[in-house]
């Protein structure tokens, strides 16, 4: 199952582009691998987007933020694990996005649990075939 409509994430990834520079804030998930790496981010400070590009299913938009002014380096973050401006022209836009890449990774993750649980070692029980309601 692909988890972005190609043909939307390339029209939004467009529009976000002529916007650049735009300012945005991290979600809680990038908050937590930033400190992981012993790059803290701010909840509350806005980080300004210099450069978006399209990174297939496996990371859909990505944004590529400037974490401090004499930083060189960029953070790349996936646009789901951001926060735009709701007064930005294309909020609503990006929050229909990372509303449906991220039901759709739920799904994704959903079949592969179904998946291996599916495969494992053990055998299926098979259902008694009954005669009916109480009948077996």
């Amino acid at each position: 199952m692909a988890i972005d409509d190609y043909d939307t994430a390339t029209a939004l990834l467009k529009a976000l582009e002529a916007s650049v520079p735009f300012k945005v804030r991290p979600g809680k998930q990038l908050l937590k691998l930033m400190k992981n790496k012993g790059t803290p981010l701010s909840a509350e400070r806005g980080y300004w987007v210099e450069k978006v590009i399209y990174s297939g299913d496996e990371g859909g938009i990505l944004c590529m933020l400037k974490p401090a002014a004499t930083d060189k380096e960029l953070v790349g973050s996936s646009l789901t694990h951001l926060i735009i401006d709701p007064a930005h022209p294309l909020a609503a836009s990006v929050k229909a996005y990372q509303r449906q890449r991220s039901h759709r990774l739920m799904l994704q993750d959903q079949r592969g649990f179904a998946a291996l649980a599916s495969s494992s070692d053990s055998p299926l029980k098979r259902k008694k075939r009954g005669g009916g309601f109480g009948v077996g």
